[in-house]
């Protein structure tokens, strides 16, 4: 099923962002596009993508994160491994 693509500043369900590097050379609504590798860091958890449906919509070679994509990392504060999804994704008008 089709999802909006995620973008550099979207943020997770525990409140962390997605600050990239993204896709520089490919924007959505001025944005860098988010793929697959992406770092994400906030109170909740620091990691990155590591999973995404998306993954036959290649950007420069990487596989494209959307709107559910899974976030792996640790907890910054007490360093417990987590997982949590890209949820907040404003850019609904590009589909992958």
């Amino acid at each position: 099923m089709p999802t909006p693509a995620a973008t550099i500043v979207n943020v997770t369900a525990t409140g962390d962002v997605v600050v990239g590097p993204g896709v520089p050379t490919n924007l959505v609504n001025g944005l860098p596009e988010a793929c697959m590798g992406d770092a994400v860091a906030g109170a909740a958890c620091v990691g990155v993508i590591s999973a995404t449906t998306a993954v036959t919509h290649l950007v420069k070679g990487r596989p494209a994160a959307c709107l559910t994509s899974m976030v792996t990392g640790v907890n910054p504060v007490i360093g417990a491994p987590m997982a949590t999804a890209v949820v907040v994704v404003p850019n609904i008008n590009r589909i992958v």
